[in-house]
Formats: C-alpha cells, sequence, structure tokens
C-alpha cells in the first residue's frame, strides 16, 4: 500500500500455521502466562539506520504483529522518504493506539526509545511508555544465557525455538543496505529486510509463548533451560513449590562453584521456611561431600544449622573450627566473620558449664 513518502506493507499467516516448534495459536494462548494485560497486544520489532541510537538514528521499517480475524497479521510501515518521516510515524503511532500493550525483544533498551525519541523529534505527543510493555529479553537471560552460552534472537532460535530461516540478511548488514536504498532509489536490495523482519516477528511470538508455556509447565520442559533462572522465575510469580524443585534440579550435576553456592543458598532459604531441618542439614552435609565448594563455606553453613536450626552450641562451635582451620588466608571477611562466631559460641557454651567441647568428626557429621 504506497503512501506518500511511506510504504505499508500486510501479510497474514494463519495461526494453525508452525514456526518453529509451535504453531502460531499456541504461541499466542501460552504466552498469555506471562502477561503482559490486555487483549489487543501488539508483537514490535524495528529496523534502523544504526545500533547505537540517538538523534541521527532514523528508525525507517517499523514491523507490528498483532491478531485480526484469526490470523497473525504483520503490518510493516516503511519509510521510504526521509522527508516523509512524520506522515510514516503519525501512520504508526494511530495503529499503536489500537493497541492494549507491547511485546519486544529488547526493546525497553532499544526499540522502544529509539521510536520515543523520533515522535518527539517530529513534534508527536506519543508517549509509548503509557502502555503495559513485556520484554522478552528479560525472560530469555535468566532462562537461557548459561546453557546456550548467550541469549540473542539468533541462538535462542537455533537452541530454544526449533526455527531454521535459511538465507537471511545478517543484522549488522541492514543499516548499509536502506543508506544503498537511499542513494540509488533501488529496492530490490532491501527486499530481504522486509522479510528479516517478518521472521523476527513470527520469532518473537514463538518466544512469547515457549516463554509461557516454560513458566506453566516447569515440571515437563521440553526444552533446554537453566533451571536455577527458572526457579527465581517461579519464585517472583508465587510459586515456590515449583521454584524448589527448579533449584533441586539444578545442583545435580552443577560443577560450577558459584552457581552451586547460589543455588544451595536459594535451597537452604526454602528449607529454612518450610522448618524442614533434616533436609537443611542434608543439603549442607552433601555440598562439604561433594568437593565442589570451598569446604570452609559448607562447614561455617552446617555451624549455622546446629547453632540455629538444631540448637546445639557445641556442635556448632566444633563445625566453625574446622571452617577456620580450612580458610587459605585469602580473603580476610570470612576469617572474621568465623572468629566472630567461634567467640559467640565459646560464650554460650562456657555459660551453659560445659567443661569439654567435643570435636566432630571429619567427614561425617551425624543427625
Amino acid at each position: 500500500m504506497p503512501r506518500d513518502g511511506f510504504d505499508v506493507r500486510r501479510q497474514f499467516w494463519g495461526l494453525n500455521l508452525t514456526h518453529g516448534r509451535m504453531p502460531l495459536g499456541d504461541a499466542v494462548e501460552r504466552g498469555r502466562v506471562v502477561g503482559p494485560d490486555g487483549g489487543a497486544i501488539g508483537w514490535l520489532d524495528t529496523e534502523t539506520t544504526g545500533l547505537a541510537g540517538g538523534t541521527g538514528t532514523y528508525v525507517f521499517l517499523v514491523g507490528i504483529g498483532a491478531i485480526e480475524d484469526r490470523m497473525f497479521v504483520v503490518t510493516q510501515y516503511f519509510l521510504a522518504d526521509l522527508a516523509a518521516e512524520a506522515e510514516m510515524l503519525r501512520a504508526v503511532g494511530d495503529h499503536l493506539r489500537r493497541l492494549d500493550a507491547l511485546v519486544t525483544f529488547n526493546g525497553a533498551r532499544f526499540d522502544l526509545p529509539l521510536l520515543q525519541t523520533r515522535f518527539l523529534l517530529s513534534r508527536q505527543r506519543e508517549y509509548l511508555d503509557d502502555r503495559p510493555h513485556l520484554d522478552l529479553i528479560t525472560y530469555a537471560r535468566r532462562l537461557w544465557h548459561r546453557p546456550l552460552g548467550g541469549y540473542s534472537l539468533a541462538l535462542l532460535e537455533q537452541g530454544v525455538l526449533q526455527v531454521e530461516r535459511g538465507l537471511d540478511v545478517p543484522g549488522w548488514l541492514i543499516p548499509s543496505l536502506y543508506v544503498q536504498y537511499l542513494r540509488s532509489g533501488d529496492r530490490m536490495p532491501l527486499e530481504p529486510v522486509f522479510s528479516h523482519n517478518e521472521q523476527d516477528l513470527l520469532s518473537l511470538l514463538a518466544l512469547h509463548g515457549t516463554t509461557g508455556e516454560t513458566l506453566a509447565q516447569p515440571d515437563a520442559v521440553p526444552i533446554i533451560v537453566d533451571w536455577f533462572g527458572l526457579g527465581r522465575l517461579l519464585e517472583q510469580r508465587g510459586d515456590p513449590d515449583a521454584a524448589l524443585r527448579c533449584y533441586e534440579t539444578s545442583l545435580t550435576g552443577e560443577s560450577e562453584a558459584r552457581a552451586r553456592w547460589r543455588t544451595a543458598l536459594a535451597l537452604a532459604r526454602h528449607y529454612r521456611r518450610r522448618a524442614e531441618r533434616d533436609r537443611l542439614l542434608a543439603l549442607w552435609q552433601g555440598e562439604l561431600a561433594s568437593g565442589v565448594l570451598p569446604a570452609w563455606q559448607a562447614l561455617e553453613r552446617l555451624a549455622m544449622v546446629w547453632e540455629w536450626q538444631l540448637g546445639d552450641p557445641r556442635r556448632a562451635l566444633a563445625l566453625a573450627e574446622r571452617a577456620l582451620a580450612q580458610l587459605d588466608g585469602t580473603d580476610p571477611r570470612p576469617q572474621r566473620r568465623l572468629l566472630q562466631r567461634r567467640e559467640r559460641l565459646l560464650h554460650r557454651v562456657t555459660r551453659s558449664g560445659s567443661a569439654r567441647i567435643p570435636v566432630a568428626p571429619a567427614r561425617t557429621i551425624p543427625l
């Protein structure tokens, strides 16, 4: 649909069609698990003259996907003439006002601020912050960064969505293709850019649905996932039972000390809240035996369990002594902390009148 200085293209996809591993209609329904609120949702992606943003960066292609008459409709607004930017943005603004909410991938940091800047420069009162917005990159970072080694849309397509694009124009090339078009007037080299934008929107919808499916069915996740990240998201959503199961799964086979430590801390927090003292004790005994964490960390936590949950300051003191003996002296903070704990426990044991402090066995700490 040519306009004066800008074009509007519309492509229609049936909701029964599959993009990757999921039909589009299923993606729409499952995506509702994570929001955003609103009946009329738009999936938005832009193509620009640069990735740095700023007032010198134009948005030359705005793609908006929405559900219309049981179809996934992709509407693309193309800036054919820079002089017509205000007119194109006016049409984009009219479209956005028909939507209740937006879904993007990195839109909070890139697409929406850049669009907002272009609206302001064209003296149009369009405030994108006023509408609900879900940026899926926050979920992608939590759910897939560790197992995939990144969370770009291209990585997610390959490792999670099971999307095969085939030949596609790389994103870094797109700005130069538009500059070439402005100089030559030949639109043919830009045709792959329209297809790229359309495929981005289809993958955005598929990612929306996959994210919702992962949170709704954490016990039957059919794809690779970061179990700790999934647990954190479920905990934030008020599902501690499912979060606990994810943390327990995450701990199994985790060989990286930092990741294992944060997972063990999350599990310990849940066990304390549930007053499950036996499981809390078994957790830190297991961490001591696994050898992944520094021994002093597990011993310090065991000392805390015996002091506060099991009420045995003598056993706690013995464990604190063992933890101090394991320190290598590179970080003075745990030493100060353990010395304070030992002093407090010594005071408690002395006050109780114990003449002798038994030392816990070196390997096994019985219940």
